[in-house]
């Protein structure tokens, strides 16, 4: 198999061992050999980087895994992360919603700029209201 070498600075090293760590939490795709095998050598180069405290061997399970100080470090772009999909996905979930209901058509089976395109008033409307007043106005019956 043909390798594929990088010279990083530890600047550039800690900015791609944060990326790799929150993209296997994003993906958590536990199965993936292939992309669980590149973590595992992006995690173990810490050392050689001087940054071993990034990243820790865990004997038991002999694996390289997240310190907490990594943890720290990421806390914020994952907590982001988080609250970014759940307002993408509220909005979108009830453009959708209302789309469908006043269209009375399954607006799924539609090219995907059709269907953004249909869903644009619905988002905007929802997007301004959550803006002005977050889930104050949100109500289940």
């Amino acid at each position: 198999m043909k390798k594929v070498s990088l010279e990083l600075s530890p600047e550039q090293y800690k900015e791609l061992l944060k990326l790799v760590y929150v993209g296997d939490w994003v993906i958590d795709e536990t199965e993936n050999i292939v992309m669980n095998d590149m973590v595992q050598t992006i995690f173990s180069k810490a050392e050689e980087a001087g940054l071993k405290g990034l990243v820790e061997f865990n004997k038991e399970q002999n694996i390289f895994v997240p310190s907490l100080q990594l943890d720290e470090e990421v806390i914020d772009i994952i907590n982001d992360y988080e609250d970014d999909c759940f307002w993408d996905t509220l909005i979108f979930g009830l453009a959708e919603r209302d789309a469908e209901k006043d269209l009375g058509d399954d607006i799924d089976d539609k090219p995907l700029e059709e269907k953004l395109e249909l869903l644009e008033p619905y988002t905007k409307k929802y997007i301004k209201e959550f803006e002005e007043n977050g889930l104050d106005n949100v109500k289940v019956k």
